[in-house]
C-alpha cells in the first residue's frame, strides 16, 4: 500500500496509499529547488477544524527488517529502498514550510536494524528543524520497541507522537508475522507514551497528543475487538484519535490474493470511533452482528437507539441524553439546553435537529409523525 519514488539528485521518499490517492484525491505533490538539486514533495491534506491542513508527509526510510504480511516494505518483498538524511529532509521541510506551501511535517519510518536506531533518526531530523526555526506542526511516529528515553525525547520537540497499533490482539501479530511482543512492545509503549504527553502537555508541550492506527480486513479481527482497543486508547489513556486503515492488497506479498476490505466498514468503524471519543459511548453500547462486526447498512448510533428503544424527552433531558439521539450533535444538544423549554417540533427543526431524531424524541410527552415542514 505504500510507495517510494526517487526524483533526479535527490531522494524524495513519500509513504502514500494509491487508494486514498485513487479516491479520496487528498494527496497533491509540488517541486522545490535546494542547490543543484531537485525534490517533488508529497502534500497530504489533512483534516483540521472546519479546514483541510496540509502536510509534509513522508518515511523516513523504506528499509523494513520486519516481515509483514501485508506491508509493501516487508523485508522479504523485493522493492526500492529509499532513505532520507536527517538533514536532508530537514532542509527540504524548512525550506517548503518557509515558501508556504505546508502547514507541518508528518514523520513515520520503515523500521531499519531496530526501533531505537530508527526513531533516532527521526527525532535527529525534528532537533534540526527545531534548531533552525521550525515552529509548524510536527507529527512523529514512534517504532514498537522504542526506549522509554526516545519516547520522551520524541514528545519534548514533537505536537503530536504515536504508535500504530495495527492490530487489536496478539493472535493478530502472530498470524502476521509481526515479530512483536505485542504486550510488551506494543501496549506497554503505548503506556508509556500516553503517560508522557500527559506530563508534557501540563508544560504546554505535545498538545495535539496521542494517536495511533489500526488496519482493518488484513487479519481476522473483528469490530468489537477493534473497538474495545478504541475504547481503551481514549477512556483510558486519553488519545487525539484513532485512525482506521482498510486493508487492499499489494502484489508480490503473502496477501496480495486476499479480497480488499469493504469501505464501509472502515466508515462505521469511524462513526463508532468518533461516539467513543466524543459522545461518551463504550464498546459495550454498540450492535454487532453474529460475527461481532458492525452492520454496514445503518449508522452504528441508530441502531443502538433502536436496540434501546430510546425515547428522550428534549425539555427535561440532561445534555449526556441528547447527545445519544441520532441526529442531535453536540452543537445542536447545547442549542436545545440554552432555548428550552422547546415548545414544537419547528423549534427544534430551527435548531438544527434532524429529521431522524423525531421517532426518538417526546415532546410534551407527545409523539408528531407527519411533519410538512421538516424536509
Amino acid at each position: 500500500m505504500l510507495e517510494f519514488y526517487s526524483h533526479r539528485k535527490g531522494i524524495f521518499s513519500v509513504m502514500l496509499s494509491k487508494i486514498m490517492l485513487n479516491r479520496r484525491q487528498k494527496w497533491r505533490f509540488l517541486t522545490t529547488r535546494i542547490g543543484d538539486d531537485k525534490y517533488t514533495v508529497p502534500i497530504f491534506e489533512a483534516a483540521g477544524k472546519g479546514c483541510s491542513v496540509p502536510l509534509f508527509k513522508t518515511l523516513m526510510n523504506s528499509h523494513c527488517m520486519n516481515d509483514c504480511k501485508f506491508c509493501a516494505f516487508r523485508s522479504e518483498r523485493r522493492e526500492m529502498r529509499e532513505k532520507w538524511e536527517a538533514d536532508e529532509l530537514a532542509r527540504v521541510t524548512m525550506k517548503t514550510w518557509k515558501e508556504r506551501k505546508i502547514s507541518g511535517l508528518f514523520l513515520s519510518s520503515g523500521v531499519l536494524r531496530d526501533a531505537d536506531l530508527t526513531v533516532e533518526k527521526e527525532i535527529e531530523t525534528v532537533r534540526i528543524l527545531r534548531k533552525s526555526g521550525f515552529t509548524a506542526y510536527v507529527h512523529v511516529k514512534i517504532m514498537p520497541g522504542t526506549s522509554m528515553d526516545l519516547i520522551k525525547q520524541a514528545v519534548e520537540i514533537s505536537d503530536r507522537v504515536g504508535i500504530n497499533l495495527e492490530f487489536p490482539r496478539k493472535e493478530h501479530y502472530n498470524d502476521m508475522k509481526l515479530f512483536l511482543n505485542f504486550r510488551q512492545d506494543v501496549v506497554r509503549r503505548v503506556r508509556w507514551l500516553a503517560n508522557e504527553i500527559l506530563k508534557a502537555q501540563k508544560r504546554g508541550k505535545c498538545k495535539a497528543g496521542l494517536d495511533s492506527q489500526m488496519v482493518v480486513g488484513a487479519a481476522d479481527e473483528t469490530d468489537k475487538q477493534v473497538l474495545q482497543m478504541a475504547d481503551w486508547m481514549y477512556h483510558k489513556l486519553m488519545a487525539r484519535r484513532v485512525y482506521f486503515s482498510s486493508f487492499h492488497p499489494v502484489k508480490n506479498t503473502p496477501l496480495e490474493n486476499k479480497q480488499s476490505e469493504n469501505r464501509w466498514r472502515e466508515y462505521r468503524l469511524y462513526q463508532s470511533s468518533f461516539l467513543i471519543q466524543k459522545y461518551g459511548y463504550h464498546w459495550k453500547d454498540f450492535v454487532f452482528n453474529d460475527s461481532d462486526k458492525l452492520p454496514v447498512e445503518k449508522d452504528p448510533k441508530i441502531l443502538i437507539a433502536e436496540e434501546n428503544e430510546l425515547k428522550v424527552d428534549v425539555n427535561n433531558a440532561e445534555y449526556e441524553e441528547l447527545i445519544k439521539v441520532p441526529g442531535i450533535g453536540i452543537k445542536t444538544a447545547k442549542n436545545i439546553l440554552e432555548n428550552r423549554p422547546i415548545k414544537n417540533f419547528q423549534q427544534l427543526n430551527q435548531l438544527g435537529v434532524l429529521k431522524r431524531a423525531l421517532e426518538f424524541l417526546d415532546l410534551k410527552k407527545e409523539r408528531q409523525m407527519n411533519l410538512n415542514f421538516w424536509k
